[in-house]
């Protein structure tokens, strides 16, 4: 790496040996792929040096390119959960290392416990940081933290770590607090950012007299699309908020793409310099060209935490072929929602897996005889099981929902502040929502 590009670059430090761009604007793709190529050959070593993970990937070779991780074969969440920590050791990098211990919004019976290093966790506090500079400019003043803290949720505190890298004044309010307090805060301190999930935020601001969030600049939200009715409900009340994403970001993975002042809605840079993002034939697993729609695979080019080796993250989406009006070299990657499997819900990841396991015991095992509908009016959402005629009579609401609750995902959607009822339905399978491919999907969701 040449010595006037280590100007432009941070050393993550410690156990890791991994740099990023500190502005991906200011320098050219070929800087760009250099220090993208530094990464994953640290990744690559970590990996070959940790006998237990490079097991897992025997065919993985000593400085392997992206051609080489290409060549690997696809990594399941059912894969990661079944041998996360504390299960085994198959993905700790270096037998693991002192860190942050998380719980992804799991999709099947068992939970995606992610253990990150504090070399790892720097990485992600980073990227965010240089995210949030990219989309507003400049740091903000103040930022309201109002994301859901703790129970293994790593959200709020990478917001509130973004607090000393930006640098800015951080207001650690959480989502458990009255609208009323929390628009005190707002008022009385004078913040201009918001960060919090698109629902909350859009019931904040709707119940909210104006003139108590008058110094609200900005909305950065986190977890899910923020779609068209929230957005146009926010801007009812607050016509010159600057709404846009903090960061597309997974548990897993860490932050994966960010926005720039010239996008909004589902397209984001991607951070290239910390991970790889393909996007490949859900059936095949093969690349699939630029501009067609597939399955967005990850590769975080991390050497320590978890070597997570072409995580299949669950969304779908597209490389746009056009360039950004910012001038950067990161690639843009639009956003098209979850694969048919899962789906987020308020912040929380639900599945059709998770789903038909809790409905099971009431007789119900094929997929293609329910379909889980949420459907929201603003900031709040009603939940409708649709069950075909094939389906045991006899199923009422309180049963099903008896039998949904135990799922912790399905619990916390069922049981959310935002969810306005449950209903169970029975429905001729021609009533059921279909996608826009025609398809007839087990989850479907109305924003």
């Amino acid at each position: 790496m040449n010595l006037e590009f280590e100007l432009f670059a941070h050393a993550i430090g410690g156990a890791s040996a991994v740099r990023l761009a500190r502005d991906l604007d200011v320098i050219s793709r070929e800087e760009l792929e250099e220090l993208r190529d530094h990464n994953l050959a640290a990744m690559v070593r970590a990996v070959r040096e940790t006998p237990a993970v490079s097991r897992r990937w025997p065919t993985l070779a000593d400085g392997a390119g992206v051609a080489g991780i290409a060549a690997l074969p696809l990594l399941t969440p059912a894969d990661l959960a079944e041998r996360c920590p504390p299960h085994s050791d198959d993905f700790l990098l270096r037998g693991g290392l002192p860190g942050m211990v998380l719980r992804s919004s799991g999709t099947s019976g068992r939970n995606k416990v992610v253990y990150h290093s504090w070399e790892s966790n720097e990485v992600v506090d980073l990227l965010g940081a240089r995210g949030v500079r990219a989309v507003l400019g400049k740091a903000p003043e103040r930022i309201a933290n109002c994301l859901f803290p703790a129970e293994l949720n790593g959200a709020f505190i990478f917001v509130h770590d973004l607090g000393k890298h930006l640098p800015t004044l951080t207001f650690p309010l959480g989502s458990t607090m009255p609208f009323h307090e929390i628009a005190a805060a707002i008022g009385d301190h004078g913040i201009d950012t918001l960060v919090a999930g698109p629902a909350f935020a859009t019931e904040l601001i709707t119940t909210t007299p104006a003139d108590q969030l008058r110094s609200l600049e900005n909305l950065l939200y986190l977890g899910e699309a923020m779609g068209r009715a929230r957005l146009d409900a926010v801007h009812s009340v607050l016509p010159g908020l600057n709404v846009r994403s903090l960061a597309y970001s997974t548990t897993e993975t860490g932050p994966i793409g960010y926005q720039c002042a010239h996008l909004s809605g589902a397209t984001h840079h991607v951070h290239e310099d910390a991970v790889l993002v393909e996007i490949v034939d859900s059936d095949t697993g093969e690349h699939v060209p630029a501009g067609q729609a597939g399955e967005i695979v990850v590769t975080p080019l991390a050497d320590t935490g978890m070597a997570l080796l072409r995580y299949r993250i669950g969304d779908r989406g597209y490389f746009t072929t056009e360039p950004c009006g910012c001038g950067s070299p990161a690639r843009l990657l639009t956003l098209l929602g979850r694969t048919a499997q899962s789906m987020n819900v308020d912040n929380w990841t639900i599945s059709s897996d998770q789903l038909i396991g809790a409905l099971e015991v009431l007789g119900i095992t094929d997929a293609e005889d329910v379909q889980l509908q949420f459907l929201w009016e603003s900031s709040k959402y009603e939940v409708r099981l649709l069950l075909s005629p094939r389906t045991p009579q006899g199923l009422s609401t309180e049963l099903v929902r008896e039998h949904l609750l135990p799922a912790y995902q399905l619990r916390k959607v069922l049981m959310g502040p935002r969810c306005a009822g449950f209903s169970v339905e029975r429905a001729e399978l021609a009533k059921f929502e279909r996608s826009a491919r025609g398809k007839v999907p087990v989850l479907f969701q109305r924003i």
